[in-house]
């Protein structure tokens, strides 16, 4: 069972500016995520969870369809801590998994938003506004996911 969750989330545009890496280790400020017009999504995982896992495969199974369609773009939000970052960037690359990939090492960007737990999915429309947000993953969730998205097209 899903419920949807309202905690006061600040929509795309105006996120806190937190410093948040790449996969190479690069430092990327959180400012930098914008909806530029088109819709967007944020899932913040863990690389330790199946269940995240299966959201990852999910996603990126259905991106370059969405990107085609929608011009969506999905950040998926690594909060593995320092003890486990190291096995982030091989877990994508074994996966090949082609979503946008940041780490929140120390999940300052997730107590930002005020995420409670992971996977946690945010929804945003073309204009950076903050659609729905959904905490876990079941399988068939991106159907409904593309039905927001559709939804929010016409």
């Amino acid at each position: 069972m899903f419920f949807v969750l309202s905690f006061g989330i600040v929509n795309a545009q105006q996120f806190p500016e937190v410093n948040l890496k790449d996969l190479n280790g690069k430092s990327i400020s959180s400012s930098t995520i914008k909806a530029d017009g088109k819709p967007m999504i944020i899932c913040f995982w863990k690389s330790c969870c199946p269940v995240n896992e299966k959201m990852l495969d999910a996603l990126s199974e259905v991106y370059e369809d969405w990107q085609d369609e929608f011009g969506v773009k999905i950040y998926a939000v690594s909060v593995d801590d320092s003890r486990t970052s190291a096995k982030v960037k091989p877990t994508v690359n074994g996966k090949g998994w082609e979503l946008e990939f940041l780490q929140d090492v120390n999940s300052d960007f997730k107590r930002a938003l005020s995420v409670p737990n992971i996977p946690y999915i945010l929804i945003y429309d073309s204009k950076g506004e903050l659609i729905t947000q959904r905490t876990g993953f079941q399988s068939g969730y991106e159907l409904d996911i593309y039905k927001i998205l559709k939804e929010k097209k016409k």
